[in-house]
């Protein structure tokens, strides 16, 4: 039972068609999706370049703490 107000389809065809239709949809949307996350990903990349790039010790420094706390996290387990 469909719990849509759709009619349910009276052939296969019918259904073959609503299954591609829906295949069709569902790929568009996953597209869109990832043509987002591409797009937010190469702003994050050049904020993160920029960044370095104008604060290197900074950036070095941000670096050593982070793999201090690593480090400190892998040899407590």
């Amino acid at each position: 039972m469909s719990t849509r107000n759709e009619p349910l389809p009276s052939s296969v065809d019918e259904l073959k068609t609503q299954a591609s239709e829906t295949v069709r949809k569902v790929s568009d949307q996953i597209n869109e999706q990832a043509n987002s996350l591409r797009d937010v990903t190469a702003t994050v990349r050049y904020n993160t370049q920029e960044f370095i790039e104008n604060n290197p010790w900074q950036s070095v420094a941000m670096a050593a703490a982070v793999g201090f706390l690593i480090g400190v996290v892998v040899t407590r387990r």
